[in-house]
């Protein structure tokens, strides 16, 4: 036999031998699959609450259930739990497995937009004004509102106007405007 066919042949050869012992690491598992489904709350969901409810179904409805790793009661395939939120957007994973199939795996993104009142600092001394504006996540953009004898006046620079007004509730990293004066 040529050697081109010899090692055409031992090429060959070996490829069957390699179908034959199965070169797939992982061959296909032929056990069911647990199905998970989540029900609330959408994915990309916007709250102003500082927690939110996780519920969903399962099948089989023996089934586990984990949200972020702690387990979750499930009766009859339903479950629901309550979830700590952090302020801005919070991933939140789900598990469900079964013994004897493969497991179900959901994630959803929920964004708790926490909102910050704005204290009255109408009166007060500018830099503290700004000081517990800026403690709150805002950002603080001072305006003169002094006339021309303003800088001669005795006395600190005090706030004499806010916007938005106090009370109103915004998102931390919001403008408030003040407008300082000595005399208002």
């Amino acid at each position: 036999m040529p050697m081109r066919t010899c090692t055409i042949a031992a090429v060959a050869a070996v490829a069957l031998l390699v179908a034959a012992c199965g070169d797939d690491p992982d061959p296909p598992r032929d056990e069911p699959d647990v199905r998970l489904t989540l029900t609330g709350p959408a994915d990309a969901a916007v709250t102003r609450s500082d927690t939110v409810e996780i519920a969903g179904n399962v099948k089989p409805a023996r089934a586990a259930v984990q949200v972020r790793g702690e387990d979750v009661a499930v009766d009859g395939g339903e479950f629901r739990t309550e979830v700590e939120l952090e302020p801005g957007a919070n991933l939140i994973d789900v598990a469900a497995s079964a013994n004897g199939r493969r497991p179900d795996f959901a994630a959803l993104r929920v964004v708790f937009e926490e909102r910050v009142a704005l204290p009255d600092v109408v009166g007060r001394d500018a830099d503290t004004a700004q000081e517990e504006l800026e403690g709150l996540g805002l950002e603080v953009k001072a305006e003169d509102a002094g006339g021309f004898l303003d800088p001669i006046l005795p006395g600190d620079p005090k706030v004499c106007e806010m916007e938005p007004e106090a009370g109103t509730q915004v998102l931390p990293g919001t403008d408030v405007t003040v407008r300082v004066a000595r005399d208002c």
